[in-house]
């Protein structure tokens, strides 16, 4: 479905870590969801540790809730292979 929100940067600990805080509502439902990212150095590299929560309610939440954890894997999966491309 399609979604109207807004993403909002908080708690921001340059360079070490930061809040991404989620919120949409759409036909289908509204979603909710805060993740915290914190990046650490590990010699040349850097670890990027991520945790965080979702809510969702309406039809999403009861046609999609199992699904919420493999979509929000895939989407952290491909923003992490585009930043990489740009990077290298």
């Amino acid at each position: 479905g399609s979604y109207d929100g807004t993403v909002t940067l908080s708690d921001k600990t340059p360079p070490n870590s930061y809040r991404l805080t989620v919120e949409g509502q759409g036909k289908p439902g509204f979603v909710k969801g805060n993740a915290t990212i914190t990046l650490r150095p590990d010699g040349a590299n850097t670890i990027v540790d991520v945790g965080g929560t979702v809510e969702a309610g309406g039809m999403v939440a009861r046609l999609g809730q199992r699904l919420i954890g493999n979509v929000s894997k895939m989407m952290q999966d491909k923003f992490f292979s585009c930043l990489q491309s740009k990077l290298t």
